[in-house]
């Protein structure tokens, strides 16, 4: 057989939630050991989901009122729809294309429960009129909630066919994506019932009395009903893989069909129809019967299907050529028991996961089969253990039956995705994994499930599961990140992360250090990792070579001999700052503020766009040569600050040094002849000052630059300064460059000469709030002095690029400053972080924190302690009223006037019960419609507005 044809099907997400298990991976264990997940008690035997009426309402934005008139297995449907997105790899509210949701629910007497409690009890909370109630519970409304809530613009089409809703479904949304209605589809089904009751009897007779599901076996006699809710997540082939979508298996063929009236009564299964709908789904397909391996049964355990399936699946598998193996015959249902609507999907997951992990799981309770079937025609062996899938040639392949109660069948062929191998990064390089939601919980929660998945996962590529964190997920408020070279390293900084909360940014700050800070070999893994970065150095390089046409400035940063090269420092320290800002801004990081330390002020006025590259390079050229060529000397950094210095150093000494810089209150840096600097550091020294001579060779900030004044103002004339397009603080003056400085190219000349303010400056930067900190350039000496400066308020400072006595790799510590800036709120262009090939994968979903909604369900407070109240102000009986109206209609407690109506779930439709609840309490004078409540959406704002219309009409 050749690959699938051009009509072939990926399935690209899975998630379901069946007896026993919170997940497909759950599912998946339970089936391969056999596990019956059946709950039995006094009342008989039902497949339970776990907590079936929980529900993380405020994470789609429901109000608990509203939440609690929604049918739980609307609710589960909801959250398996996320979870299939996810799945897939996608963002479930900005999949690309039209998304199709193709689904069906069974019946439930959910509704009638709501209106029982609502008429024979005083209900605390306005659960609304029987149109209300309908509205959450109708299967027609199913689908279209999901597209709603997911903002999904395909299809929104419900499917009834019974038992066999789910599969119907998924054959409809292939057939929506040949037609082009979408471009995506979410296929399958649930059946939720929070309270079963007795299913030890039934009219029919089709429940089996022990409460055991047998499928194909001698002691069969019924089947167990269970809940279960289950999505697939469908693409056409050739779109998938140009997505790097995960292929979990292959639909190559389905079909559909009725049995008509060639049977003896309306719920009789029939031979002949399920016959026809098998053989149209080969027909499709363009496969034989011989190919498929392993075929997952209806298989209801009940005394007239078992036979009537079976026969007609001999009718088509027996075929006419020989079979190379037996095909192997199972069913989801005597673990989980019968899902009613879920069936189709529960067994179409089973299917996915045989051929993809190439195991084939038992059925359990078999022991014996079946007398009345003929299991030897194909020949279909059921085994009662899990076994591998039988070694042959070509993909595995297996098929899907599903027949509905009235006769609507339907039939699905899978196959194995046998995917291309691609090529790794060809060293380990650093990935960054992001994770968010929408409370610290719930993020912490995450956190732990990829550290642990991490730790479980050893086959899956790292650059692959940090693509699909990056691209595949929403993005909330509550975030943690984490950069690791390998699985095991992630996994451990994950868990590390877990409790660390970073505050939050809205802006960020460009700080470039000055001289001192570089040293050999600097940024070099990020030249060799991050194109970006090795292109702006190109560009420094090649305007290097414009004014010193034999230098080498690659050569230059990695010098042995480079912090003692005046030059090459300068040099070399400008074009690694100018690297990584590049290679920042290149990922989407914009500064709001840039701020540079002596020499890191040229690069700031570079990336502020003050002065071009060009000239940057030039203006740092004629500098350094200039420094170099004065007089030896030396700069000491004290820790005093001037009263101290002054009363400690002679005055004879201190006239022939100079205040080169200010970096805090206590953080002096003296400038001068190296014999004045051993002075005054050895009367500091003996005075119990700490000093520290720097790696400096040349007197900036001093009065030495008077000698070459005139010489740096020349340099200095060529100069084209523009307006900058980014708020600069200058470290000359401490605060924002003037118009008339950043225009005047001789301001670098008095620049040169001054002190260096650095520590006004910062104060300057730390006025403006939630703005992050980032050091731009080699080591930790600015950030540093900002976390030193008194006006310092907790807020993130990040480092670019490590200290030399780092044991650290600069591509990890750069990715580890991108994992801290995403968690703080700044966003990251991921497209531009990936440099090799990367396909999405199945990972943890999201982590939703449910409570339980039901009519009996306790009160939501709306706090977990009482708002303070205003001293001397009292609320009055109006805002009571509103505050009382709303409480009702959202079903929450402790609203204040600052509550927003819409913010807590209210809609048009909740908004109609709040204002009739209003106008009964306070009459028609108060004039009020639903569209007064959209104009005064708060508790405080329509009580005014409502003062204001009763006493006008008084």
């Amino acid at each position: 057989m050749t690959g699938p044809g051009p009509d072939a099907v990926a399935v690209v997400g899975l998630a379901g939630r069946f007896p026993g298990a919170a997940n497909v991976d759950e599912l998946w264990r339970n089936l391969l050991g056999g596990t019956d997940t059946i709950t039995r008690d006094g009342r008989g035997a039902f497949g339970m989901l776990d907590s079936p009426a929980r529900f993380d309402a405020a994470f789609f934005g429901y109000s608990p009122a509203e939440a609690t008139t929604l049918d739980p297995q609307h609710r589960i449907l909801l959250e398996c729809a996320w979870h299939a997105l996810e799945n897939a790899g996608h963002d479930p509210r900005s999949v690309p294309g039209r998304v199709g949701v193709y689904a069906g629910t069974g019946q439930t007497d959910y509704p009638e429960k709501l209106i029982a409690h609502r008429d024979s009890t005083p209900a605390r909370h306005e659960l609304g009129s029987d149109y209300v109630i309908r509205l959450g519970s109708a299967v027609d409304f199913a689908t279209s909630r999901i597209s709603h809530r997911l903002r999904l613009t395909g299809p929104a089409v419900t499917v009834q066919t019974a038992c066999s809703t789910s599969l119907v479904a998924v054959h409809t949304a292939i057939q929506g994506l040949l037609a082009g209605d979408c471009d995506l589809a979410l296929a399958g089904g649930a059946t939720v019932r929070i309270d079963p009751g007795p299913s030890g009897q039934d009219e029919a007779g089709l429940v089996a009395p022990s409460g055991q599901c047998r499928p194909f076996d001698a002691k069969a006699e019924g089947t167990v009903p269970g809940n279960g809710a289950g999505f697939v997540v469908l693409r056409m082939l050739d779109d998938a893989l140009a997505a790097d979508d995960p292929v979990h298996a292959v639909i190559t063929g389905s079909a559909i069909g009725n049995d008509g009236g060639d049977k003896i009564g309306f719920t009789a299964p029939s031979v002949q129809g399920q016959e026809r709908t098998i053989q149209a789904a080969f027909g499709a397909s363009g496969l034989r019967p011989q190919d498929i391996g392993y075929v997952q049964a209806h298989g209801t355990a009940t005394p007239l299907g078992d036979p009537i399936e079976v026969a007609a699946l001999n009718r088509v598998y027996a075929g006419d050529a020989p079979r190379e193996a037996p095909c192997a015959l199972g069913s989801v249902k005597s673990v989980i028991g019968h899902t009613d609507a879920a069936a189709g999907v529960a067994g179409l997951i089973t299917a996915i996961l045989a051929v993809r992990e190439g195991m084939i799981p038992p059925t359990a309770h078999f022991t014996d089969p079946n007398p009345e079937l003929d299991l030897t025609a194909v020949p279909f062996v059921v085994n009662a253990e899990a076994v591998p899938w039988p070694d042959g040639h070509g993909p595995r392949r297996a098929a899907v039956n599903s027949l509905g109660l009235g006769g609507t069948n339907a039939h699905v062929i899978v196959e194995q995705h046998i995917a291309e191998e691609r090529p790794g990064p060809t060293s380990p390089e650093p990935e960054v994994l992001v994770l968010s939601a929408a409370t610290d919980s719930a993020v912490r929660t995450a956190a732990s499930r990829m550290a642990e998945h991490l730790r479980q996962d050893t086959g899956g590529r790292l650059v692959d599961i940090a693509f699909t964190l990056q691209t595949g997920r929403a993005r909330f408020p509550h975030r943690r990140a984490a950069a690791a070279l390998t699985a095991e390293a992630a996994s451990a900084a994950l868990s590390r992360q877990a409790e660390a909360v970073p505050p939050p940014a809205s802006s960020v700050a460009f700080v470039f250090p000055g001289q001192g800070c570089q040293h050999p070999g600097m940024g070099a893994d990020l030249d060799r990792s991050r194109p970006a970065y090795a292109a702006a150095l190109d560009e420094c390089a090649a305007a290097l070579r414009r004014r010193l046409p034999d230098a080498d400035l690659r050569r230059m940063i990695s010098s042995p001999g480079l912090s003692s090269d005046m030059v090459a420092s300068q040099i070399g320290l400008f074009a690694v700052e100018w690297a990584t800002a590049s290679l920042w801004r290149s990922l989407g990081v914009e500064p709001d503020i840039v701020l540079g330390h002596s020499l890191g002020a040229v690069t700031a006025a570079c990336v502020a766009g003050n002065l071009s590259l060009e000239d940057g390079m030039g203006y740092v050229v004629d500098r350094a040569r200039l420094l170099a060529s004065l007089p030896a000397s030396t700069m000491l950094a004290v820790a005093a600050d001037d009263e101290e210095i002054a009363a400690t150093v002679a005055a004879a000494t201190l006239r022939e040094l100079d205040l080169a810089v200010v970096n805090s209150p206590r953080n002096r840096v003296l400038s001068g002849p190296a014999h004045h600097i051993e002075a005054a550091a050895a009367a500091l020294t003996g005075a119990g000052v700490d000093v520290r001579t720097l790696r400096v060779a040349a007197p900036a900030h001093s009065r030495q630059i008077d000698t070459v004044a005139g010489e740096l103002a020349t340099a200095v004339a060529h100069l084209s300064p523009r307006p900058p397009a980014t708020r600069w603080i200058s470290d000359h003056t401490g605060s924002d460059l003037s118009a008339a400085q950043a225009a005047d190219p001789h301001y670098w000349v008095a620049h040169a000469r001054g002190t260096v303010r650095f520590a006004d400056a910062v104060g300057t930067l730390l006025a403006s709030p939630d703005t992050l900190v980032l050091e731009v350039g080699p080591g930790h000496t600015a950030s540093a002095l900002v976390r030193q400066h008194p006006d310092y308020d907790g807020r993130t400072v990040r480092t670019s690029l490590p200290h030399p006595v780092d044991d650290k790799p600069s591509h990890l510590h750069f990715a580890e400053a991108v994992a801290t800036l995403w968690s703080t709120g700044i966003e990251v262009d991921w497209s531009a972080w990936h440099s090799s090939p990367r396909r999405r994968v199945p990972l943890p979903g999201y982590p939703f924190e449910g409570r339980e909604f039901g009519p009996s369900a306790p009160v939501v407070p709306h706090r977990a302690e009482p708002a303070p109240k205003t001293p001397g102000k009292r609320r009055d009986d109006v805002e009571a009223v509103v505050a009382e109206a709303f409480s009702r209609v959202l079903g929450i407690d402790g609203l204040t006037a600052e509550d927003d109506f819409f913010e807590l779930g209210g809609d048009s439709l909740i908004a109609t019960r709040a204002v009739a609840l209003l106008t009964e309490a306070l009459g028609p004078r108060a004039e009020l419609t639903v569209r007064t409540l959209f104009g005064t959406r708060t508790v405080g704002a329509l009580a005014a507005r409502l003062r204001e219309t009763t006493r006008a009409s008084a």
